[in-house]
């Protein structure tokens, strides 16, 4: 997904870490350029809306399960993967 406008962060590049950026497993320096980018780009701050809603929606429902980090690792891996853009 792009904007078509210009950032200093690709809106790829943004959507990609939005979970470390809710997380903030994210250092200082790069939360800050996906804030900026947020608070720029309209489409990408729908999406962000998105992606917290799901997070929260998910918390709900397992907030008392805990994953293994094996389990964590492998489901950020295929977040990773998974083209944003075709939604």
């Amino acid at each position: 997904m792009s904007c078509g406008d210009p950032h200093e962060v690709d809106c790829r590049e943004v959507l990609s870490e939005v979970y470390f950026y809710l997380d903030s497993e994210c250092g200082d320096a790069r939360r800050d350029l996906i804030k900026q980018h947020l608070a720029e780009c309209s489409p990408c701050l729908a999406e962000y809306g998105i992606e917290q809603d799901v997070r929260a929606l998910v918390h709900r429902c397992c907030s008392k399960d805990t994953a293994p980090q094996e389990v964590k690792a492998r489901l950020r891996e295929k977040l990773a993967k998974f083209d944003l853009g075709s939604g």
